[in-house]
């Protein structure tokens, strides 16, 4: 099984939206790795996300707003052979995104985005208190390198050992 880079951006974004979650991963305060699991939105290339106004993880963006984006879609277990161990592999795509956080503060800015994500879970319209979204911290990245692959494609018929594996087979059958 192989990976392949996926560059069509077309791709990118079916890939992007095709997931429930993504993960937010930044360097907190302690200068130490902090990945947390994020719902969000996407819209016009642009990551959308939100959370409490407090915390390791606002304090970690605000200290430094470099982050990076993973999005995977749901897996499945392949093998290019099936008796062999080795040739097992997850297979699925996925999209890393790395660049800068931008605080979104306008109040009616705040309630697009919010918008944008619930948009990406249900049809439904919303309407917000006024509490809610001046006490939640909504943010978006619009990446600055991103990046995606499709891993654990088949390879094909043609190691060596699977072509005279499969040749014995059919002489069998025959």
């Amino acid at each position: 099984m192989k990976t392949i880079f996926i560059e069509d951006k077309t791709q990118i974004d079916e890939i992007i939206r095709s997931c429930e979650i993504c993960n937010l991963g930044v360097i907190d305060t302690e200068n130490r790795p902090y990945v947390v699991p994020m719902n969000f939105g996407y819209h016009d290339g642009y990551i959308y996300m939100h959370g409490a106004d407090f915390g390791k993880l606002i304090d970690a963006m605000k200290a430094n707003p470099q982050v990076c984006v993973t999005f995977c879609t749901p897996v499945e277990l392949a093998a290019q052979d099936a008796h062999i161990a080795c040739s097992y592999r997850m297979k699925g795509k996925s999209v890393v995104a790395r660049g800068k956080i931008e605080f979104i503060t306008d109040y009616d800015k705040k309630v697009d985005a919010l918008n944008i994500l619930m948009a990406q879970y249900t049809d439904r319209k919303f309407t917000y208190n006024s509490p809610a979204v001046k006490n939640v911290e909504v943010y978006r990245l619009k990446p600055e390198e991103l990046t995606a692959k499709e891993f654990g494609a088949p390879h094909g018929n043609n190691f060596p050992w699977q072509v005279e594996r499969d040749r014995k087979k059919s002489m069998k059958d025959l």
